[in-house]
């Protein structure tokens, strides 16, 4: 648990929210899942899969938002998947930021607009920390509120 927070608010190497959800788990089991239920892992496992998938659909949300194609949304999300599995964290956000960039480049020709999908693309991942490092923050408070209640 304590790892899951720490990789969600310092090191967002580690997939945070996974880890809370785990940590959860664990001590659901080791008490005979009388403290921690069923229903408190699936509303943890819900919010940690928002959590997860955050920087695909903020993302995907914030570029359509910018008035980017659709072309350069989903490009982003798969140069960010990419991103990810070649050069981890860095890594989604230059694939993310590469998928954009190519179809705008292409379609429009205009470097301001390209520079500003850019941007938003930059922007759109700092949101999604925001989201995970918050939504971290509410497993955490939802697990010590169901363990000091009983």
């Amino acid at each position: 648990m304590f790892l899951g927070l720490v990789s969600v608010v310092i090191l967002p190497i580690l997939p945070g929210a996974a880890l809370i959800w785990l940590g959860a788990l664990l001590y659901a089991s080791m008490t005979d899942f009388v403290v921690i239920g069923w229903g408190t892992l699936a509303v943890l496992g819900a919010i940690a899969l928002i959590a997860m998938t955050s920087d695909i659909w903020v993302g995907a949300l914030g570029q359509r938002r910018g008035g980017a194609s659709i072309w350069a949304t989903i490009f982003s999300m798969i140069g960010g998947i990419i991103g990810l599995l070649i050069l981890n964290i860095p890594g989604m956000l230059i694939g993310s930021i590469i998928g954009a960039l190519l179809p705008e480049w292409q379609r429009w020709r205009d470097r301001k607009f390209v520079l500003d999908v850019s941007w938003r693309t930059i922007k759109n991942w700092l949101v999604s920390i925001a989201i995970q490092v918050s939504l971290g923050l509410v497993m955490v408070t939802i697990f010590l509120v169901r363990v000091i209640t009983g």
